[in-house]
């Protein structure tokens, strides 16, 4: 099942992302600044609530990522869990045509027709997994082809996103533009800078790196990236394939490795700190039906009863929500 949890991503990044004071008001693109490098419709069912008139053929390249297994997911999920599934479609929708908007009316950068055709098209034919908490539709090919910079090495830039492949937006300030340059090395200067929702930091890296390889962007210069089994505070800092775990740089735990969180699981597993002992343990998800403590405990979701304080009491019961077992 694929278009919940991207979707979900997407809608918990939109809360916590900051967009530079830049890009909004005159600076958002009209609704009718894309029309020319948009992809060209292709008819599926729309997602978001846009009037006519004012649709933009990003809006149906949006509405066309996101309505993508519609079909599928009728077969999967229940009635109530469709219409929850199909809502949150819309506003992921939304967020995709706010990006892509904000991405091309700088006119620095276009959107690629015949890649945005062929985004859609994979997305209806298979179901896309998702790989990590932060997975983005437009980290995965041909998807992340869409959105294309066109600003050259030398040129000035408010994201990474407006320099054309392999180059980073360096030196930006409120009021002030970058310049795209070849990623940094270690010990040059940064920028860290988030783009997006739906087009978020790991999409955007893909083809901007902030830093060269081995290198990390801490905000304002390039660190070396820490290796295995060194003291890290965030998985940024480790070495590519590793993240932080337990406060060392590592491989994310298999079932029956210590964790604290979550996050020091493999992804797809949880951390069930229910033991004796009362250390964590990495753990297969809970199936339909079983017992759980915890949202994180079940492939679905955890049925928390409420008591009068109107606060979650465990334990709950683990539900499938669209075929998830």
């Amino acid at each position: 099942m694929r278009s919940v949890p991207f979707v979900v991503v997407a809608v918990v990044l939109a809360a916590c992302i900051h967009r530079p004071e830049e890009t909004s008001g005159s600076d958002a693109a009209p609704p009718g600044s894309a029309s020319a490098s948009a992809p060209t419709p292709s008819p599926t069912p729309r997602a978001a609530e846009t009037p006519d008139a004012a649709r933009t053929p990003i809006d149906q390249f949006c509405d066309d990522v996101y309505s993508a297994d519609l079909a599928r997911m009728r077969e999967k999920c229940s009635p109530a869990d469709f219409d929850v599934s199909q809502s949150i479609g819309r506003m992921a929708a939304k967020l995709c045509s706010h990006d892509l908007q904000m991405a091309v009316g700088r006119s620095r950068a276009t959107v690629d027709r015949d890649a945005a055709g062929k985004c859609t098209e994979m997305l209806r034919d298979k179901a896309l997994a998702q790989t990590s908490e932060v997975d983005s539709v437009f980290a995965h090919f041909p998807c992340d082809r869409v959105l294309v910079g066109t600003e050259g090495e030398g040129q000035p830039c408010l994201f990474s996103i407006e320099c054309k492949e392999g180059l980073a937006c360096v030196g930006y300030k409120i009021g002030e533009d970058g310049t795209c340059k070849k990623p940094p090395k270690a010990k040059e200067a940064c920028t860290g800078q988030p783009f997006g929702t739906v087009i978020n930091d790991a999409a955007a890296a893909l083809h901007h790196p902030a830093c060269a390889k081995g290198a990390y962007c801490d905000g304002s210069t390039c660190q070396p990236r820490v290796a295995a089994g060194k003291p890290c505070d965030k998985s940024d800092s480790c070495a590519e394939g590793l993240s932080c775990v337990q406060g060392k740089c590592g491989a994310r735990g298999a079932v029956a490795s210590a964790c604290a969180a979550s996050t020091d699981c493999a992804y797809g597993l949880w951390c069930d700190r229910s033991g004796d002992a009362g250390g964590g343990k990495c753990a297969n998800k809970h199936l339909d039906a079983q017992p759980c403590t915890s949202e994180d405990a079940c492939k679905g979701r955890c049925d928390m009863p409420k008591g009068k304080d109107g606060r979650p009491h465990p334990p709950g019961t683990c539900v499938a929500v669209c075929g998830s077992g």
